[in-house]
């Protein structure tokens, strides 16, 4: 093509170049040829480099040498070659992913052109930086190839994805022709997709609040700059070109129709012999799937697409089918409906396509040929069973799902696309939003009759085609939709189904060859014209461009409009840069580091004190700081020099190398920790509660403490919910969408620079996760997100709840949070010396890491042994019902493969997630972790008790008490929660030091010297900050419950410095009992409204969505909030999160905690109280039967320490007991001042808290605890066995395999017990214990005998972990391998006793001898 007398080079610009995605692969893939004929050699198309790029053929050519130099100097990474498609284009496959900072990308397209790119996501993100490197391309190859050779350029760009690349070359090439070509506004199929008639009222339609509504601002944003930012718009349809004028601000310049190379498409209207032999496959997989033979006279009606239930027509289908199933009652006819909808599936459903007599979908005839995406709410599944459409042999209609992409591997018809579509008779697409439709324009290229609408690009030009022919045709038939309603188009869909069911055998041959004459008009040769005309009126605009004054400092912005009814403002972003003198700001808002110093909070705050409170987060302050506050700062000596401070500080701290903590855990080597959940800060919301909280200041501690750790997680698009309530006191889960610009989070890359993707293999497809992470002070966490297009829809979507209900989707999570962590780690060279699973949601690591050792040589139980060394488990649910499970159907469509990956049977496989008394119908996580790690541990003493209890028939062999399971109390990370009036305060009287030390260290019992006026007057500054807290929210909630205004004034009169405040602030589950303390609502109201002892109740907290009863105890809350005798009494504080639990735990005076024991398994809130001054006021459970010492708080009930509940608790007897401490203790206590009118007793319990709790449940003790108790010792364990070439480790697992036969020989002969007199001991007195056993097939230094021997309860269980006394053989008493043991005892305590003798078998390379469970008791 020349364009005044100079040659023109065209470049293409798709996401889908290489990449069968959609509908737009067809468009440019069938053009192509037309192109390469028009244009030649100077014909480029562009697409991203990805994994696979099907088609695509690197070639050897010399334009590409000419190519690279230029390439290479912009720093731009291609792959070059050709499409293997008619025409062979050249190719260019763009590698962006590393290319940019994607914040940068967005502010600049925000700063240059005003698109609002804040809301937009992953898949909003990476469309962007693939565009724009493209638009670096194609000025470098214009700069370099195109203008030496007086040449012009050309560029056209598909969609809004590609719409960046248009932005970005208008600035680097202006002499660039551009065309932006919109297939489908983003705005109009999401609106389409809700089931609103977008045509018939589009004029009213208001573009920027509907995009805010359906939250694709961003795209649509972009689409619509790219639009008027072109040189020439376009669209594919004229009825897309009446919504682009609205929703997009620009009327098209050319419609530019899509087309087909009919030279390439065979003629089935004339030659049938294919299709009919195609025909009889379809015909034979149908008969198997529907157990039935379907007539010689059955037609075979077709829908394909997109799943879009509604904006293509799929639901008026079904309805239509329905109808006919009754219209076709008493005939013979018979049709086969195939519903070729592409959408989510886990793979072919063997069962139901193998035709086995009798096997059925619970119950009922198949639908679905393979295992749907959450198939219990599958639209076109449920549609079908609400309707009749069941597949029963009666039937007439017969409805066949088939969710597979067909690419000759489905697994049920294993043919491709085409041909199942070219052997049909009929292809349906009634669609309600179609801005073209290739998949009717298709259909009718095939010769197969097809319906289409009138609200269908394809169908409009149909229809146009029929008018200047004066006629209709029965080929392709244009079924009325618009202006119409679901019933009426059924209605009329029905009728012309009718006739194609019923219509004579002989019509049909005239009907084909009708639909392929039409699909003839579409060709390629006569539609391209118009693409050539969009690319003169490109060029000609390029040259007036060129042609400006170059003298002009700047180019004027020259929008093409259109006129809309609705105001249409466009919008333009003014931001502040972040002064040069101030630059450190943004490397502190990047990591965590920030959100436990107060003065580094101070900086952020300084900006906008209102805003702060608002976000509290210091990327989104800076990013919205104005210039004349970034000046006023500047000026201010006080604020540079805390800057000064804070930097100096924050760069000591980071220069402190992480420290190694034995030969075996190294920065080298360090602690993997694998968490669901990562409770950091307010602002990253990737946490629900106390699990995530406990992770976060776990890697916060770690962090202090200079530890070589690294976090594993997953990245949530949404996280957990923000918590509405509604005026009927009702919780409402809202699901913002995280913002991951505004999240102090940074993408992985490799050596190569490139993006680090986690692969997993799934059924029928591969699941990609995209790789971040984020700075907690020294340590780093990574994330992963599954959000990238490299994933279908479905599987984009695994990522976005924490916590997802659908138990599919978690199974999913569980999987990339396990099996991909592992792989992350892999691919990041990281090698852990221990690996810890906080809690069982990652416990399917253990199955990626024995595939590892498998892959490496090693046998099953060699590969047991390894994983178990150095894995540590932590479990937090003290019931049996609270851990995860998954269904063994569900388990066994992902995990089938990986059964036979390592060699073992599905039923073997089922029993590492099984244990005896369990639900057989269930795999559980917490039995998988127990199974496959060597340390285990409860998170307090009493829950320790509790697990050994829970999980004891794992280890049926041994007493519960010596069940190994541990326990390690949690801690909170004491910065991140110690108010800054307490922080100062301590640090002025304990020193600068007092947060790191430990339990018991003399700098405790200087809290005695602290006056109490000055520790008073710390604790009413902080409790002070949450009244205002509570003022704050007094009028939302006087304005959501409508009571009288004057109520406003009354309850902020019971808001004052001297009321006690008691907090409730957790999750709201029915075993916390939130509501206990409403049990006497008289009782609690004297309580409270004692005018000379005001007390009030401050609760907050959020239920699980799918908690109803949880739910229900919001609303009880909310309801005595309203309640007239507690107005201003009792508050509930919204949406709670970690902001609110500082607030309330730096300002309550009393923390309330009412579980019912032993349910809680530790308990973390009440830890945050004691460093600000706060007291405990619990039940006896989780961490307050070890942390009460009976002068440090109070215990509700009896005082309990390791003893589990004998009967049930009565919620009235708790109440009675805690009205009882707050009416005689509690109360009085605070309200009791001396002289100088403190209440010094309660000041004193206070310190009494203050010193015996704050370091001992500190998470550094906790994780010193970790390391002493399990770290040190796993990696120790790992490396012995690792000892040339895994020696020991081998030898230890051979003999493992040998036991069973062996050591069945052992026998025992007699046990002596002499020293008692009848059943009783003396105290002080020997007893002497002697076993005589025959060894039989074990040698003597592999058997050891131990006497076992602890203090009773009434039932027989031991009060707590026995004694255990090894018998020593003795020397010269072998005989026929027979031995002599022998061991004393001497009893120092009173009382019931419980003793056994035992023999076990023992290896040097063990880390327990009680690890084979293969005991033998005397």
């Amino acid at each position: 093509m020349n364009f005044e007398n100079n040659t023109v080079t065209l470049f293409e610009v798709s996401w889908e170049v290489c990449n069968k995605v959609g509908g737009i692969f067809s468009v440019v893939s069938s053009k192509a040829l037309q192109a390469v004929e028009q244009f030649g050699e100077d014909y480029f198309l562009l697409g991203p480099a990805l994994n696979e790029n099907p088609g695509f053929e690197e070639t050897d050519e010399s334009v590409w040498d000419s190519l690279k130099m230029a390439f290479a100097t912009r720093d731009l990474k291609c792959r070059m070659g050709r499409w293997n498609i008619p025409g062979r284009p050249k190719v260019i496959l763009v590698d962006f992913a590393k290319r940019y900072s994607s914040n940068q990308l967005l502010y600049d397209l925000w700063k240059g052109y005003g698109v609002d790119s804040l809301s937009g996501g992953w898949d909003y993100i990476e469309p962007v930086m693939f565009a724009t490197a493209c638009g670096a391309v194609i000025a470098s190859i214009h700069e370099n190839r195109v203008e030496p050779m007086e040449g012009r350029s050309v560029a056209l760009f598909h969609e809004w994805m590609c719409g960046a690349g248009l932005l970005s070359l208008k600035k680097l090439a202006p002499g660039v022709g551009t065309v932006f070509t919109t297939h489908a506004t983003m705005l109009g199929r999401a609106m389409a997709g809700t089931g609103r008639d977008i045509y018939s009222n589009l004029r009213n339609i208001n573009p920027a609040n509907e995009a805010a509504a359906l939250n694709i601002t961003a795209k649509w944003s972009l689409e619509g700059v790219s639009a008027r930012e072109a040189d020439v718009f376009t669209t594919v349809s004229p009825i897309t070109g009446e919504e682009s004028t609205v929703l997009l601000g620009r009327q098209p310049d050319v419609i530019t129709t899509n087309g087909l190379d009919m030279r390439v498409v065979p003629d089935y209207s004339v030659e049938r012999a294919l299709p009919e032999a195609r025909r009889a496959r379809i015909v034979e997989a149908s008969n198997r799937f529907l157990r039935c033979e379907l007539p010689a006279n059955t037609r075979i009606f077709t829908i394909s697409g997109r799943y879009e239930m509604h904006n293509k027509g799929v639901d008026i289908f079904l309805e239509a089918l329905a109808r006919m199933e009754q219209s076709l009652a008493g005939t013979d006819a018979s049709i086969l409906a195939l519903c070729l909808v592409m959408g989510g599936h886990t793979g072919v459903n063997p069962v139901a396509v193998s035709g086995e007599p009798g096997a059925d979908d619970n119950g009922q005839p198949f639908i679905c040929t393979h295992f749907a995406w959450n198939a219990p709410q599958d639209p076109i599944i449920t549609a079908c069973r609400r309707l009749g459409l069941n597949n029963r042999p009666e039937n007439k209609i017969k409805v066949i799902f088939v969710p597979a992409m067909l690419n000759g591997e489905d697994g049920f018809l294993n043919m491709q696309y085409d041909e199942v579509m070219s052997s049909c008779d009929v292809g349906c697409f009634p669609s309600w939003y179609e801005p073209w439709g290739y998949t009717p324009q298709e259909s009718a290229a095939w010769a197969v009759p097809t319906l289409t609408t009138d609200l269908s690009g394809f169908g409009m030009w149909a229809k146009g085609q029929m008018q200047e022919t004066g006629g209709l045709l029965n080929g392709v038939c244009v079924m009325l939709r618009r202006g119409m309603n679901f019933e009426q188009s059924a209605t009329v869909l029905h009728d012309h189904l009718m006739r194609a069911a019923t219509c004579a055998v002989d019509n049909l041959p005239q009907w084909r060859a009708e639909a392929r004459a039409l699909a003839e008009k579409t060709s390629w040769q006569f539609f391209f014209e118009n693409y050539i005309s969009a690319f003169n009126m490109a060029l000609k605009k390029a040259a007036s461009r060129i042609n400006y004054d170059a003298g002009h400092a700047a180019l004027a912005r020259v929008l093409s409009t259109s006129c809309s009814t609705t105001p249409f403002l466009r919008p333009i972003m003014a931001v502040a840069e972040v002064p040069e003198e101030l630059a450190r700001l943004r490397d502190i808002a990047r990591n965590v580091w920030w959100c436990w110093h107060d003065k580094a909070k101070a900086l952020f705050m300084a900006l906008s004190p209102s805003q702060w409170e608002n976000w509290r987060n210091p990327l989104q302050i800076l990013e919205r700081a104005s210039t004349e506050r970034f000046k006023d700062l500047l000026e201010n000596d006080d604020y540079m020099s805390l800057y000064r401070e804070v930097v100096d500080k924050f760069d000591a701290y980071m220069a402190e190398p992480i420290r190694a903590l034995s030969a075996d855990v190294t920065p080298d080597a360090p602690i993997a920790y694998f968490s669901t959940e990562y409770g950091l800060n307010e602002s990253i919301p990737i946490y629900s509660g106390g699990l995530g909280v406990l992770s976060g200041d776990h890697l916060k501690s770690a962090s202090d403490m200079a530890i070589p750790l690294v976090g594993v997680g997953l990245l949530y698009k949404n996280g957990y919910f923000r918590q509405d309530i509604d005026a009927d006191g009702r919780q409402v889960a809202q699901y913002p969408i995280n913002n991951f610009a505004l999240l102090p989070i940074s993408m992985v890359y490799d050596a190569d620079k490139q993006p680090v993707y986690v692969q997993l293999e799934l059924p029928g497809r591969l699941l990609f996760a995209r790789v971040w992470k984020l700075a907690v002070g020294r340590i780093t966490l990574y994330l992963m997100d599954t959000d990238t297009r490299r994933n279908t829809d479905e599987d984009r979507r695994i990522t976005d709840k924490l916590y997802e209900a659908n138990r599919e989707v978690r199974l999913l999570q569980e999987m990339l949070l396990g099996m991909g962590g592992m792989r992350l780690l892999r691919t990041l060279h990281i090698k852990p010396s221990v690996f810890h699973m906080n809690e069982g949601h990652s416990a399917f690591m253990a199955m990626e890491r024995m595939q590892e050792c498998l892959s490496m040589g090693m046998n099953y139980t060699e590969a047991t042994v390894r994983v178990r060394s150095n894995t540590v488990f932590t479990t937090h649910t003290p019931v049996p019902a609270g851990n995860e499970s998954f269904s063994l159907e569900l388990m066994e469509r992902y995990f089938g493969g990986i059964a036979a990956n390592l060699g073992i049977s599905w039923q073997q496989f089922v029993q590492l997630g099984q244990i005896e008394g369990g639900n057989s119908n269930a795999f559980e996580m917490t039995v998988l972790a127990l199974r496959h790690s060597c340390w285990a541990n409860g998170v307090s003493r009493l829950h320790g008790v509790v697990s050994r209890h829970m999980w004891n028939n794992l280890w049926k062999s041994l007493p519960v008490a010596e069940t190994p399971i541990g326990h390690v109390t949690n801690g909170i990370h004491v910065p991140s929660y110690v108010g800054s009036w307490m922080n100062e305060l301590l640090r002025q009287y304990l020193g600068s030091g007092w947060m790191q030390a430990p339990p018991g260290a003399g700098v405790w019992d200087k809290v005695d010297q602290i006056p109490d006026e000055a520790y008073w007057a710390a604790r009413m500054h902080q409790k002070e900050a949450l009244l205002d807290e509570l003022r704050r929210r007094i009028p939302d909630f006087i304005q959501k419950y409508r009571l009288p205004s004057d109520e406003r004034r009354h309850m902020e009169s019971m808001l004052k410095p001297d009321t006690l405040i008691i907090g409730f602030a957790r999750r709201f589950a029915p075993y916390k009992r939130a509501t206990l303390i409403f049990a006497d609502p008289d009782r609690l109201s004297k309580i409270l409204n004692n005018p000379t002892r005001p007390v009030v109740l401050v609760f907050s907290g959020k239920a699980h969505p799918a908690d109803e009863a949880g739910i229900n105890l919001i609303q009880e809350v909310l309801r005595m909030c309203r309640d007239e005798r507690f107005l201003g009494r009792i508050f509930f504080i919204e949406n709670y999160s970690l902001a609110v639990s500082r607030v309330m735990a730096q300002g309550c005076d009393v923390w309330l905690n009412t579980p019912r024991r032993p349910h809680e398994a530790s308990g973390t809130s009440g830890m945050k109280l004691p460093v600000n001054g706060g007291i405990n006021l619990s039940i006896s459970d989780g961490w307050w039967c070890e942390g009460y010492n009976r002068q440090n708080g109070w215990t509700i009930g009896p005082v309990v320490s390791n003893e589990l509940p004998s009967s049930e608790q009565n919620d009235y007897t708790d109440a009675e007991a805690l009205y009882s401490l707050l009416e005689t203790a509690v109360v009085p206590l605070y309200f009791e001042r001396n002289e100088a009118d403190l209440p010094q007793e309660w000041i004193t319990t206070s310190k009494r808290s203050l010193k015996s709790l704050t370091a001992m449940y500190s998470s550094n003790r906790m994780l010193t605890d970790y390391i002493r108790q399990f770290y040190l010792r796993a990696a120790q364990r790992r490396n012995m066995l690792r000892e040339n070439n895994w020696e020991a480790c081998h030898a230890l697992a051979s003999w493992q395999n040998s036991l069973p036969s062996r050591f069945c020989t052992l026998k025992v002969d007699e046990l002596a017990i002499s020293g008692i007199e009848g059943n009783t001991m003396t105290c002080g007195e020997p007893v002497s214990v002697q076993l005589r056993v025959q060894l039989g097939d074990m040698q003597a230094d592999e058997v050891l005998v131990q006497l076992v021997i602890g203090r009773a309860l009434p039932n027989g269980s031991f009060r707590e972990k026995p004694e255990i006394l090894r018998l020593e053989p003795r020397s010269g008493d072998k005989s026929q391998n027979g031995m002599r043991y022998v061991a004393t005892y001497i009893p120092t305590f009173s009382g019931h006793y419980r003793y056994g003798v035992r023999s076990m078998p023992v290896h040097v390379a063990q880390a327990t001898p009680l690890e084979t469970d293969i005991i033998l008791w005397a």
